[in-house]
């Protein structure tokens, strides 16, 4: 975690979270946010991994199978979306201090922009079909790993409003971009839309595990 360039994804732990509490800007909160979603599409997967193949839930098996998958590729993402995060900061925070004007900031500062906003506003959706993901588990996978599922859930919604923040402190520079108000409002409401969702769907997750987890959650 000493150069910019590594892949949080190859850090360690202990690394990882040294350079976090680090007096540097990367990583920050955004891979922060990366690796929260990465911890709670593993934890979901991981309640796939001991229920999968009893006998028990062998109507659920293609639900399990479908559900194992996509989490294994939002974990996958999410620390991929980690280290974009970082590196459109490292981008956008190289121009800031150039006049409006200059050449290299007129050039650079729309992609800039819109790399900023990507990343992070990728990583809501991811959270938030993450936490649609755990729901779906909920009296499908074993009872007795309904902690780790309503814990999964949870940080899928944190992870969502975490990366919403990212969004958020870009969202005037995207206005500032021709055509950019419009898409900016776009973005804006969808986050909005899905974290009031995803925050919704993990209380039920909590509700539903707290009360025994044996009953599927019904839409």
């Amino acid at each position: 975690m000493n150069e910019s360039s590594a892949h949080f994804a190859d850090a360690t732990l202990g690394a990882f979270t040294e350079a976090l509490a680090s007096r540097r800007s990367v990583p920050g909160g955004g891979a922060a946010a990366g690796s929260m979603l990465a911890h709670a599409a593993g934890l979901a997967e991981m309640v796939i991994a001991f229920s999968h193949g009893k006998k028990k839930f062998a109507d659920f098996e293609s639900t399990l199978a479908e559900a194992a998958g996509r989490l294994r590729g939002i974990r996958e993402t999410a620390l991929e979306l980690a280290d974009r995060d970082a590196h459109a900061f490292e981008s956008l925070s190289a121009l800031w201090p150039l006049e409006a004007d200059d050449p290299r900031r007129l050039e650079g500062w729309p992609a800039a922009v819109e790399g900023a906003i990507e990343a992070p506003h990728r990583l809501v959706m991811h959270a938030a079909e993450t936490v649609d993901l755990a729901a779906r588990l909920v009296g499908r996978t074993s009872r007795l790993l309904r902690s780790d599922l309503a814990i999964a859930g949870r940080l899928a919604a944190v992870a969502a409003e975490a990366g919403r923040w990212n969004v958020e402190m870009n969202l005037d520079s995207l206005r500032g971009l021709d055509q950019g108000a419009a898409r900016a409002l776009a973005i804006e409401n969808e986050v909005d839309t899905a974290i009031d969702h995803a925050v919704d769907t993990a209380n039920r997750i909590d509700e539903a595990c707290r009360l025994g987890g044996d009953r599927p959650i019904v839409d």
